[in-house]
């Protein structure tokens, strides 16, 4: 453990370096709780969200999951979905091309 000698300090100094931490401290806190840290850059999902964002039910999603339709990632008893494989499941649907007058 580092030895800490306060005889070569004013009190002004300790002062100073004082506030200095402690509002340091408090910017932290705020900062973490206003924008809290992302995974590595994941964003990650639960099934409920990403059964709102899809507009979807909880069965359909499940459903989906085990089809392969989209990604599934389980920690411990929890299912979470990666952004990047909820944008990767929706597909661009092209318009039907008109085979002689006749449209299904």
């Amino acid at each position: 453990m580092a030895k800490i000698e306060l005889n070569t300090f004013e009190f002004s100094d300790f002062e100073k370096a004082f506030d200095n931490a402690f509002n340091k401290a408090i910017k932290r806190a705020v900062e973490n709780k206003l924008f809290p840290p992302k995974i590595g850059d994941i964003d990650l999902f639960s099934r409920s969200n990403t059964a709102k964002k899809l507009c979807i039910s909880l069965p359909t999603l499940h459903d989906w999951t085990l089809e392969g339709i989209i990604k599934a990632y389980r920690i411990g008893s929890r299912v979470l979905y990666k952004k990047q494989d909820i944008e990767d499941a929706l597909t661009l649907i092209n318009p039907k091309v008109r085979r002689e007058e006749l449209s299904c």
